[in-house]
């Protein structure tokens, strides 16, 4: 058995020069120019990536793991948010803690097969009933994958948090559920679920991540009061905030002033371009919005902004694998990202920002970090988004967990000078 692993002329983010990544008991201890000869050790193992482009694995920081592969059996006719909202309420009294957790091992699978080594996933409430089915699931592919993909849970609390509801809260918490969220936007009082989930969270000495504001009315303005909980409380660095597609209609003078609000509460943002350009705009004439949060101009302002999955293949959003890189390529278009600098942001924007909101202990390409990464099938950082490169493998506590290859083949009538 060898000792460790070489991942010879690997390409970074950041760096001119290749580099060779030295792993040993899971970690990396060495991350040094490749152009220094390595001892030769027969005790390690040496992969000669080629400068092939090594990124730390992508960390998928809001998803929906229970609502994942439920379409087309659970449909939206209408395209809306309203109407999947609804539609899967309705579903969630026929399923059961098995079809839960078999479509939340599928969804993991495509994860980490396109490059992803963690996962935050959100959990609906909908009922107790349901609660306790989808608890019981994620606890099951928790311990299923272990070792193979990190992931943590963050229940969706309900509009209303009665002392029966909050019993089963407390119970999810108990039993594996990282973190409390919700849409306090939909609710009937926004800002009384805001408060009562802020209690909570604080009486249980939990993170909060929360859904806010996903909306086209620029009278939506629930990040405000979330803001200011969060200062109140002392809470800063500790709430994320996704969607936030409201921000995008307000005026400009509006805009700014909430965004300087984020920036003084330190909450994280995650922008989810693939649910929100499907989900949003579905009243607009002509000019069809985009759907996304404000996202160059909070980069801009130095608010930490990620890019999530949020929905795959369910009546939110019919469409996705799991694919990391897909979803900065929709920030590129949506964001109107491009520049090289910005291209680099947005491959932070599914690893390193991602993994701060996640406290991802040891995170990172560098020595004394946890070998978790990603080796992709191109040689120039600028192409990834490109060419998004179908030939990935994926490596866990500096072991390869999964690798997944393109095969091209032509027809023997075509033409050789043609291949």
């Amino acid at each position: 058995m060898k000792a460790g692993t070489v991942i010879h002329n690997a390409r970074l983010l950041g760096s001119s020069d290749l580099k060779n990544l030295i792993i040993k008991n899971g970690r990396f201890t060495s991350v040094a120019d490749a152009s220094i000869e390595f001892p030769e050790n027969k005790d390690y193992e040496i992969l000669n990536v080629e400068g092939r482009v090594v990124l730390p694995g992508f960390v998928d920081v809001h998803m929906h793991l229970d609502k994942a592969l439920t379409w087309p059996s659970i449909p939206n006719r209408s395209g809306t948010l309203q109407e999947a909202i609804w539609r899967f309420e309705e579903a969630q009294a026929d399923m059961d803690t098995d079809s839960i957790t078999e479509r939340m091992t599928a969804a993991v699978r495509k994860a980490i097969q396109h490059g992803t080594t963690a996962i935050r996933t959100h959990l609906n409430y909908g009922t107790s009933a349901y609660l306790y089915k989808a608890v019981e699931a994620y606890q099951k592919v928790q311990s299923s994958f272990s070792g193979y993909i990190t992931l943590e849970a963050v229940l969706m609390c309900p509009f209303d948090i009665t002392k029966e509801a909050e019993k089963d809260i407390r119970w999810a918490i108990n039993n594996g559920v990282h973190l409390l969220g919700g849409a306090p936007h939909l609710a009937e009082n926004p800002k009384t679920n805001i408060a009562d989930i802020f209690e909570l969270a604080i009486s249980l000495d939990v993170d909060i991540d929360l859904h806010i504001d996903e909306s086209d009315d620029p009278a939506a303005k629930s990040l405000k009061d979330v803001c200011k909980w969060t200062i109140q409380t002392g809470y800063q660095g500790r709430v994320t905030a996704g969607h936030c597609t409201s921000l995008s209609a307000m005026n400009e003078s509006e805009a700014q002033e909430l965004i300087s609000l984020v920036r003084e509460a330190q909450i994280g943002i995650v922008t989810l371009p693939s649910s929100n350009m499907f989900l949003m705009g579905r009243k607009d004439a002509g000019l069809i919005r985009r759907g996304l949060t404000r996202v160059k101009q909070l980069l801009e302002a130095n608010v930490l902004v990620a890019a999530a999955s949020d929905n795959i293949q369910d009546p939110f959003h019919p469409y996705g694998k799991a694919d990391l890189l897909k979803i900065a390529l929709l920030t590129s278009y949506g964001a109107h990202l491009s520049t090289e600098e910005e291209m680099k942001q947005l491959l932070e924007m599914i690893t390193s920002v991602p993994a701060n909101f996640m406290n991802l202990e040891g995170y990172g390409i560098d020595s004394g970090n946890w070998a978790d990464f990603v080796i992709l099938d191109t040689k120039d950082i600028r192409m990834v988004l490109s060419e998004l490169p179908a030939s990935r493998e994926t490596w866990k506590r500096g072991q390869p967990i999964c690798k997944v290859s393109e095969s091209v083949a032509w027809s023997k009538k075509l033409d050789p000078s043609l291949i």
